[in-house]
C-alpha cells in the first residue's frame, strides 16, 4: 500500500518508470510518505543512512557504480543543507545525483513554525535543475506535477547535466498509507539527435502513424528553408503561421481551428509533432490539448527543455529544426498516411481560403492590414508586427515571414526592434545602388506610445515605415468574452486614450500621414511605400474600436456559417 498524497505517488511512479532503482533514505517525519512509498515499490531499493551529509556521498558512490542516477531523500529544514558538499562534488564530477527533499506547505514558510525555511533552489548552482512540486488537487496541478517530475528526471539522466533537486511540499496528515496502486503516469522519452538509436525511435514512431500532423511555432526567418516545409506539406498535415517560415501562402490556422471545434477519428492526428516556439492561435493550443491520450505527441527543440505545450507530450527530441524536418521527409514518404485524413484537412484548408477571400472588411484595422499586405514586396521588405491584435491580423493576411517579439508576447519593444532592423539594413546597403529594402512595423496604439523612445535617435534611417493602428485603446480587449461586463473595461483595463502621433513624428523628424477612411487609407499606404522619401515615415490609421471588434468577429463567424 502507498501513501494518499498525489504528488508523492506521481513522483514514485515516475522514478521507477525512468529507471531510478536506488534511493538513499534519511530519517524524518515530513519525508516519511516518500520513504514509505520508495520502500514499497518493487523496482526501488532503499539504502538507509542517518547523516544526510554522508547519505548524499553514499548516493554518489552508488551513482558511480550503477551508471544510472541515484536519489537521496531527506526531510525538511536544515537536513537539506547537509547534502550540499556531495551535490557539489557530484555535479563537478558530472555524475549528478537526485536530491528529493520533503518540505512544509508554502503557507508556513518563514512563519516561525518548525523546519520552515525556503527550500526551493536551496542548493543553488550546484543543482543546476531544481523543481518544487505542487500539492495536487485538480487535473492541471496533476499535469504540472507530472511535467516537473518528467523534466527533472530527464535532466538527471543526461550525461554531464549535474545534480537535480526535487522539492516536495507535503501537507498533513502524513501517515495515511491506504492507496493500493500507484497512478499510471505519462512518461516522456528523451531522445538525442546525435544518437542513432534515438533517431530510430523517432522514425519508428512517425512511420507507424496513419494520421501525422506537424505544427510549427515561431522560428528565425532562415532557420528552416521554405522548400523543406513545402515538401512536408505534400506528405502530412502541416499547420504553420507567418512566424514559422517564409512561405508565400496563407496560414489559415485560426480559421481551420474555428471550423473544427472538436475532434473526430477522420481528422484527429495519431502522431503530433510540435517544433519551434510560440504560436499566435490560442485555439490551436486548445485543440492540441484536447487530443486524446492515444495520440503520440513529439516535441522537438534544440535546447532539450520540455515545453509541454499540448500537456500530452510523450517524446522530447533534442535536434536542430532543419535537420529534424529534413529527416522527416524520407520517413513520411515511406509511410502509409491515410488519404481520407489528409484530404479532409486539405479540403478544410481550401474551404477556409475561399471564405477568407470572400470576406470584405469595411474601414477598420483589419482592412488596413489587408491592404498593406497586398502591397508588401515579400522578396525584399522586412515586416515586423507588434503583439496583441496586430500580429493576429498578420496571421489572417500575411503571405510571407513576419517578425514579432513573441518570446514573452509583451507589447514593449516592438517599435525598437523594427528600428534596429532598419538601422542594420541601412548600414548594409549604403554602398549598393539597388533600391533599398523597406522595414515596416505594424503596431497598435498602446504598443507604439509605450515604445515611442525607439524614435529618439539622430540616425533613424529613412527606410523605416510605421503603420500605427490607432483606435484609442487596446483593440484585443474588445474581443475578450465578458470583459465588457466590467464598468472599468475601457477606462482602466483597455488603456483608453485620445492621443495621436503627429506631435511625436514632428518631434523626431518623421514624415507623418493619416487615414480616416478607405480612400485615405489606400492613398496613405501608397505614399508610405515611396522610396523617394528622405526621412522615415508613419501612417496613422484612425479607426473605431467597437467597429474593429465587430468586423473581426464577423470574419470569424462567417468561417463556420
Amino acid at each position: 500500500m502507498y501513501c494518499n498524497i498525489h504528488s508523492v505517488n506521481i513522483l514514485t511512479a515516475l522514478l521507477a518508470a525512468h529507471g531510478i532503482q536506488h534511493v538513499v533514505v534519511c530519517p524524518g517525519s515530513r519525508n516519511a510518505p516518500l520513504v514509505h512509498n520508495f520502500s514499497q515499490h518493487p523496482g526501488i531499493t532503499c539504502h538507509p543512512a542517518t547523516d544526510e551529509r554522508s547519505a548524499a556521498f553514499i548516493a554518489l558512490g552508488l551513482r558511480t557504480t550503477v551508471k544510472m542516477p541515484v536519489a537521496v531523500c531527506v526531510t525538511s529544514g536544515s537536513a537539506l543543507l547537509n547534502v550540499l558538499p556531495a551535490v557539489a562534488e557530484a555535479t563537478y564530477q558530472k555524475q549528478g545525483i537526485i536530491v528529493i527533499s520533503a518540505d512544509r506547505p508554502q503557507a508556513w514558510i518563514d512563519q516561525l513554525d518548525g523546519q520552515t525555511m525556503p527550500q526551493h533552489d536551496a542548493l543553488g548552482r550546484f543543482a543546476p535543475f531544481a523543481v518544487s512540486l505542487p500539492d495536487v488537487h485538480n487535473d492541471e496541478e496533476r499535469w504540472l506535477c507530472n511535467r516537473l517530475c518528467n523534466e527533472a528526471l530527464i535532466m538527471a539522466k543526461r550525461r554531464g547535466a549535474g545534480s537535480v533537486h526535487i522539492n516536495v511540499p507535503i501537507s498533513e496528515p502524513l501517515f495515511d498509507f491506504s492507496v493500493e496502486h500507484l497512478p499510471d503516469e505519462r512518461v516522456v522519452t528523451d531522445c538525442h539527435w546525435d544518437l542513432h538509436r534515438h533517431r530510430t525511435m523517432v522514425s519508428n514512431a512517425v512511420s507507424r502513424a496513419k494520421r501525422p500532423m506537424l505544427v510549427i511555432g515561431q522560428m528565425q526567418k532562415d532557420e528552416v528553408p521554405a522548400e523543406t516545409v513545402e515538401s512536408l506539406q505534400q506528405l502530412c498535415v502541416v499547420l504553420h503561421e507567418p512566424l514559422s517560415a517564409d512561405l508565400r501562402q496563407p496560414s489559415l490556422v485560426e480559421e481551420m481551428m474555428c471550423a473544427m471545434p472538436g475532434t473526430d477519428n477522420a481528422t484527429t492526428p495519431d502522431c503530433l509533432i510540435f517544433i519551434g516556439g510560440h504560436t499566435i492561435s490560442k485555439r490551436l493550443r486548445q485543440y492540441m490539448r484536447r487530443l486524446p491520450d492515444t495520440t503520440q505527441q513529439i516535441v522537438v527543440n534544440n535546447d532539450g527543455r520540455l515545453t509541454d505545450i499540448s500537456q500530452h507530450t510523450t517524446m522530447l527530441v533534442t535536434a536542430p529544426a532543419d535537420a529534424f524536418l529534413s529527416y522527416l521527409i524520407p520517413v513520411l514518404s515511406a509511410s502509409s498516411v491515410s488519404v481520407s485524413y489528409f484530404n479532409a484537412w486539405q479540403n478544410l484548408r481550401q474551404r477556409m481560403a475561399e471564405r477568407q477571400a470572400r470576406f470584405c472588411p469595411g474601414f477598420s484595422q483589419m482592412l488596413a492590414v489587408k491592404q498593406f499586405e497586398s502591397l508588401v514586396d515579400a522578396d525584399k521588405d522586412l515586416v515586423f508586427y507588434a503583439n496583441s491584435m496586430a500580429v493576429r491580423l498578420a496571421a489572417v493576411y500575411a503571405r510571407h515571414f513576419c517578425h514579432c517579439n513573441r518570446g514573452l508576447n509583451g507589447i514593449e519593444g516592438s517599435l525598437s526592434v523594427a528600428a534596429g532592423a532598419a538601422l542594420a539594413c541601412d548600414a548594409a546597403e549604403k554602398d549598393m545602388e539597388d533600391e533599398k529594402a523597406l522595414v515596416y512595423c505594424v503596431i497598435g496604439d498602446l504598443s507604439f506610445f509605450y515604445d515611442q523612445n525607439a524614435l529618439w535617435q539622430n540616425a533613424l534611417p529613412r527606410n523605416l515605415r510605421i503603420i500605427l493602428l490607432n483606435n484609442s485603446g487596446g483593440a484585443i480587449f474588445r474581443n475578450l468574452p465578458h470583459l465588457k461586463d466590467s464598468p472599468v473595461a475601457t477606462s482602466l483595463i483597455a488603456g483608453a486614450h485620445d492621443t495621436c502621433a503627429e506631435g511625436v513624428c514632428r518631434q523626431h523628424r518623421l514624415d507623418y500621414l493619416s487615414a480616416t477612411s478607405e480612400q485615405s487609407l489606400a492613398d496613405g499606404l501608397r505614399q508610405l511605400r515611396s522610396h523617394d522619401r528622405q526621412r522615415p515615415a508613419l501612417l496613422e490609421v484612425f479607426t473605431d474600436a467597437d467597429t474593429d471588434s465587430i468586423i473581426y468577429k464577423e470574419y470569424l463567424h462567417q468561417l463556420v456559417n
